[in-house]
């Protein structure tokens, strides 16, 4: 049987975030139906949004690190 892929997968515990134009954008969930990412943005250690994200747009350090899960 083929192995059953997980619809959304909680990256909280991971703790994966990267830096970007000053704000420090953290990880939280990761849709692998829809290749997307729920986020938070910091800036300056106070909370600003959250926002999805479409993978591609990870730096290649973060994907290499997740693709290393799936």
């Amino acid at each position: 049987m083929a192995k059953k892929k997980q619809a959304l997968v909680d990256l909280k515990k991971m703790n994966l975030s990267f830096e970007e134009k000053g704000q420090i954008i953290k990880l939280i969930n990761f849709k692998t139906q829809t290749l997307t990412l729920d986020t938070e943005i910091y800036e300056n250690e106070n909370f600003i949004s959250q926002r999805s994200m479409v993978y591609a747009h990870l730096p290649k350090k973060l994907k290499a690190q997740l693709n290393k899960f799936f």
